[in-house]
């Protein structure tokens, strides 16, 4: 059987890592019938978005991102184009690692349709500016049910919900108490909650105490990765984001343009994407093969640039196709 997948290598050390894990891909035995997609200038194509839709499956390198007055990253209108509303980020230390922690394991959801990364700014007068933080009943529902429903999916015992609802009592607010009423259809799983500072002090002392968590937009897309530095960085923590009928997994780093070219970029966390879309697409064998030699490799003597060693792509790729025979 081959699958359709919308690939878009992204810049910098996309192409080449992308191209790892395509080949990783091959050699597990799945077959996939790629449509590479690029973004020019940051601009996105009604071509790709016409990919991502008719697939239904979308994997994504970093893309370029500059910061232009009154225009979204790439990366964020994608989501909104496609209607990707759920980002989950599972966070696990690999073995070998230098991780801070390395028994960290824990998935961070994050609702990613609105908050203030609405993009709704303005002008109120010279020299002030107005973001408006956009928080809705029914986002708050669907993305508490698909906590809820991925904890127990996945075995996990409880969920914590991440909010600042001492100072924004009603937008905040109503996200705590959707979701503790949501947690009470689900008395197999603890319901916690947590102020998100709070939260960040208890992380950096140990992130274990925590199973799921259950954010809105920014404060997810802040937690997450100060979870995966907590586990070990690059290979910590790869990305997938969902919406109705579409899936996009995705390297969520990767700019190093001074590795861009010489060969030496890291290609575990684009591998690591790659292998949970196996897992989406069905095919549980191969994705199991692929986090078997991505942990032997781990665990070999190979570092890369980012672990503090002169390995890159080549080697790592050798290494993870030598492992998968």
């Amino acid at each position: 059987m081959s699958h359709r997948v919308t690939l878009i290598p992204g810049d910098w050390i996309g192409p080449e890592t992308s191209a790892v894990a395509q080949s990783v891909i091959d050699a597990s035995g799945v077959k996939i019938d790629w449509d590479v997609q690029t973004i020019q200038d940051g601009e996105v194509s009604d071509a790709l978005i016409e990919s991502c839709r008719s697939t239904g499956v979308v994997l994504k390198g970093k893309v370029l991102s500059e910061r232009k007055p009154g225009e979204l990253p790439p990366t964020v209108r994608i989501r909104k184009e496609l209607d990707l509303w759920a980002t989950m980020r599972p966070v696990k230390a690999l073995p070998g690692s230098n991780a801070r922690f390395p028994e960290t394991d824990l998935i961070v959801i994050r609702e990613t349709s609105e908050d203030i990364y609405s993009g709704m700014e303005h002008m109120v007068t010279e020299g002030v500016y107005e973001a408006v933080k956009v928080t809705t009943r029914s986002a708050c529902e669907r993305i508490a049910r698909f906590a809820y429903e991925t904890a127990r999916a996945h075995g996990r015992k409880k969920v914590t919900i991440v909010h600042k609802s001492n100072i924004m009592k009603h937008s905040d607010g109503m996200f705590l108490r959707v979701g503790q009423a949501m947690g009470a259809e689900y008395p197999d799983i603890e319901t916690d909650e947590v102020i998100v500072d709070a939260l960040c002090m208890r992380l950096v002392k140990d992130p274990t105490w925590f199973d799921v968590l259950l954010t809105g937009n920014l404060f997810g897309d802040i937690v997450s990765d100060l979870c995966a530095g907590l586990a070990g960085g690059l290979t910590a923590s790869p990305s997938m984001s969902f919406g109705d009928g579409i899936a996009l997994f995705e390297n969520p780093h990767g700019k190093a343009p001074g590795l861009t070219g010489t060969g030496r970029a890291n290609p575990l966390p684009m591998v690591q994407a790659a292998t949970l879309m196996l897992h989406h697409l069905g095919e549980a064998t191969a994705a199991s093969r692929i986090e078997a030699a991505i942990n032997a490799v781990s665990m070999s003597d190979l570092r890369t640039v980012d672990q503090g060693g002169k390995d890159g792509c080549a080697e790592v790729q050798s290494a993870l196709l030598d492992a998968i025979k």
